[in-house]
């Protein structure tokens, strides 16, 4: 009977070892994309800053735009 018991003990280490070891693979690929997602909305902000930029040169340059079009830009 202690056999048994020793062999059922060993059986549900095995699965929590087992269930361990997919948690981490799990929350590794998680880490993995939440990085990938956070680099590609830096590189997003980075290039809508750009434009910005880029904009308001265009209007500092520009006098005979429409001032309404001026405060969509700078707004």
């Amino acid at each position: 009977m202690a056999a048994a018991a020793e062999d059922t003990v060993e059986k549900e280490v095995g699965r929590v070892v087992e269930q361990a070891k997919e948690l981490q693979e799990t929350a590794a690929s998680l880490i993995a994309k939440s990085t990938h997602d956070e680099q590609s909305v830096r590189q997003k902000a980075l290039s809508l800053e750009s434009s910005i930029r880029r904009c308001s040169s265009l209007l500092d340059r520009s006098n005979h735009l429409a001032p309404k079009l001026a405060a969509k830009v700078v707004n």
